[in-house]
């Protein structure tokens, strides 16, 4: 079997995404949770219309950033990044926090180093901008990828309020 290396696709290309991109997104973050066996219809279909106004505002005013992965026209993957006012910590006076989150490949096009493009390119962005530190939320079949590219587990902690 070829390792990922052998597998990558040269002609992927990463590109920031547009408000124009707004339904791709949806359609991956959707996806994204279907993959993590959320099923209920009724419940995603919501998710998605409250994130489409959500993102119209959020991409305006510079608090979202997302990128697609693309194979010719067709997107193959992406992922994005939140800017969310936050206190400043000893180790970064910036009043600002950076999160990672929706990143997603699609089933035909996993295993190719496209997420990992994906990931390398929002990294660098977050460097670039002067962040002190990015964090994310990992799935059982992110985490690999996210630890080799150096993240760390944390001690965050979550209570269920419903």
């Amino acid at each position: 079997m070829a390792n990922s290396a052998e597998r990558m696709l040269p002609d992927i290309s990463i590109r920031m995404a547009t408000p124009e991109d707004i339904p791709e997104i949806l359609r991956q973050r959707r996806a994204m949770y279907e993959d993590m066996d959320y099923r209920n219809p009724d419940e995603l279909a919501a998710m998605i219309a409250v994130s489409s106004d959500y993102l119209v505002k959020a991409l305006a005013d510079g608090s979202f950033h997302a990128w697609l992965a693309s194979r010719g026209n067709r997107a193959v993957g992406g992922g994005a990044v939140v800017i969310s006012p936050w206190p400043a910590h000893p180790y970064d006076l910036e009043c600002r926090r950076a999160t990672i989150l929706n990143v997603y490949t699609y089933k035909g096009y996993r295993r190719r180093g496209i997420a990992r493009r994906i990931m390398q390119t929002m990294i660098d962005w977050c460097r670039q901008k002067g962040f002190a530190r990015v964090d994310l939320h990992a799935s059982a079949d992110g985490r690999h990828l996210y630890e080799s590219l150096g993240f760390e587990p944390s001690n965050e902690m979550r209570l269920k309020l419903r």
